[in-house]
């Protein structure tokens, strides 16, 4: 028989530490902790899949510069759509059996237990999301979140969204693939390039997130000239170097999962979508196999990452 005091502190020791789990995810990944940071994690109450508002091309058709009383134009415009993008579902069982219930059945020896196990969770959890931030969605058999390696991706005409690029040319984002090994020489030309032409008046990105191959190219680029930091990100613990307005953060070290080049990113295009009943949840418990002597804590979550605006990000790779 287990331990009747297990399945108590299991569920609401997991449901105390809810927000520090989440907080702990968040930390751990540069694109998370600005999501965060920025307030662009968000819940919403369901549907079929995640629908995010984009405009439509670059313009309304029906400017124009006109004289006195001149027919003004007013034909209908289609100048608003929507990008889908599919619920994804994630979920870690915090699981005990009935040999360590009963060996471990005093308060201390359980509270102790529970507290090794949920660090053990949290940095699963921790680990499967910085990975999936930098995934295309096509992981464990396409059930992962799709990060940044589908919404700003090196690949010209992708679909993302249900929406595909080569037939909207406007919801491509911006690539520089040059061809060459990126250098000392090179890097900061080849950045200052795409920085620009992401750049519309006050619109323009404002995260850098690097391999460690870039960083260090940038980094040693800047050798001979004074450098400077963003103090946010340094306090989050996230080393960073400016660029013109927006910090170079290198995000490939041990464990990292960012992909060879630099991701220019505009971070008010993109944000992270939890189901409100599902954002770092316990699934109640304990549950009990019917042939096994355990008992497992379930913790879930459904989202996924969405953009926007893809044209206001770019990539680049050498």
């Amino acid at each position: 028989m287990s331990n009747p005091n297990w399945g108590e502190v299991a569920t609401t020791t997991l449901a105390h530490r809810r927000k520090r789990i989440a907080d702990a995810v968040s930390k751990n990944n540069i694109l998370l902790y600005e999501l965060r940071r920025r307030k662009a994690i968000k819940t919403i109450g369901g549907g079929r899949t995640i629908t995010t508002p984009i405009l439509m091309g670059d313009e309304n058709a029906n400017f124009q510069w006109y004289t006195g009383r001149e027919a003004l134009n007013v034909a209908g415009q289609e100048v608003l759509t929507s990008a889908e993008f599919p619920w994804k579902q994630w979920a870690v069982g915090v699981s005990i059996s009935g040999l360590e219930m009963l060996q471990n059945s005093g308060p201390e020896q359980i509270h102790n237990m529970m507290a090794s196990r949920i660090k053990h969770a949290e940095k699963t959890i921790q680990n499967q999301m910085h990975k999936s931030a930098y995934g295309d969605g096509t992981g464990s058999s396409g059930k992962e979140f799709g990060g940044l390696g589908l919404l700003v991706n090196e690949t010209a005409g992708a679909t993302v969204g249900g929406i595909n690029s080569t037939t909207y040319g406007w919801w491509d984002n911006m690539r520089s693939i040059t061809g060459v090994a990126v250098s000392t020489t090179n890097i900061y030309a080849n950045m200052l390039n795409l920085f620009l032409s992401l750049r519309r008046g006050t619109d323009m990105p404002d995260l850098i997130v690097s391999d460690n191959t870039y960083y260090s190219a940038y980094n040693q680029s800047l050798q001979s000239q004074q450098r400077f930091m963003d103090k946010k990100l340094a306090s989050g613990g996230f080393s960073n170097i400016m660029f013109e307005t927006a910090p170079v953060v290198a995000d490939g070290g041990n464990g990292g999962y960012a992909d060879a080049g630099m991701k220019f990113l505009n971070m008010d295009s993109i944000e992270l979508i939890m189901h409100k009943k599902r954002n770092n949840v316990v699934l109640g418990g304990p549950r009990r196999p019917l042939t096994e002597d355990s008992d497992t804590v379930i913790m879930a979550g459904m989202g996924n990452f969405v953009i926007n605006n893809r044209m206001l990000n770019g990539v680049l790779a050498f």
